[in-house]
């Protein structure tokens, strides 16, 4: 009986033990969570303030903005010593998207030119990001499940936006010369999603079943939209194209990484 007992006990202490140490990893991926959620949805603040000067190039004021902003470069700042599990899965994760991101801005200065053209095909380009808004937001809302048609809603309510931007951004009609933000950042942040998202499929190898699973599906349909992005290099101004359709990226992205993160066990 005393041996019973024992056992019973000790089953209870490790049982406690192990539930601590989930609201501890719980707690971890949260922190994780709201690194994401803020560098994503600054990206999007600062380019929905900064709109591209044109149907030709993107705002190098963005760029800028985004170099210089207090809450993206202190994101490197904070700790992940300690971490373990899921939590230590997504901060690796989260290194490899952010460095290789911040320094798409940082490492690609704007560049100042002179254009010369109609820009037909740029004002095409441009009215077809509208749609691919629509997609881009359908996709992440829908890669961690929920209700389709309040999804199709979500995405609808972007697309109406972007369609507004996409407006007032032909009205300008393109620029002719000035300093703008340089076409190289699309391939420096291809190449930090690509990195972002094979480092993500690394720690995870398809297992999403912990208290970070529904995180790393959400990163791995940002990682994949943002791959998808056309980056056109011929011209020396990126696209506003690319800068609309990053901008909805991280919108969507950063609204949807507050909804799915783990509620704290009490």
């Amino acid at each position: 009986m005393r041996s019973a007992a024992l056992i019973s006990a000790l089953l209870l202490l490790l049982t406690g033990m192990a539930s601590a140490q989930d609201a501890s990893e719980v707690k971890a991926v949260k922190g994780i969570n709201l690194r994401f959620q803020v560098l994503l949805y600054q990206l999007y603040e600062l380019s929905n303030r900064n709109p591209p000067p044109g149907t030709n190039a993107a705002s190098g004021k963005w760029r800028d903005k985004v170099v210089a902003d207090p809450k993206v470069e202190n994101l490197y700042r904070f700790s992940t010593k300690g971490l373990t599990g899921d939590a230590a899965k997504l901060a690796e994760v989260f290194n490899v998207f952010y460095s290789g991101t911040y320094k798409a801005f940082s490492d690609n200065p704007n560049v100042e030119a002179k254009w010369v053209g109609k820009g037909t095909l740029f004002r095409t380009i441009l009215g077809k990001a509208g749609e691919k808004v629509y997609r881009i937001s359908f996709d992440v809302y829908q890669s961690v499940g929920g209700n389709p048609v309040e999804n199709k809603k979500f995405a609808t309510e972007a697309r109406n936006s972007a369609r507004a931007l996409i407006r007032t951004i032909d009205g300008k009609g393109p620029v002719y010369s000035g300093t703008h933000a340089n076409s190289k950042i699309a391939v420096s942040a291809y190449n930090a999603a690509h990195a972002a998202l094979k480092k993500l499929d690394e720690q995870f190898a398809g297992d999403y079943s912990g208290p970070g699973g529904e995180s790393a599906k959400l990163l791995r349909q940002i990682f994949t939209e943002i791959t998808t992005i056309p980056t056109v290099t011929q011209t020396p101004w990126l696209l506003p194209s690319w800068q609309i359709q990053m901008q909805y990226i991280c919108l969507t992205g950063s609204i949807v990484m507050e909804k799915i993160s783990p509620p704290e066990r009490k």
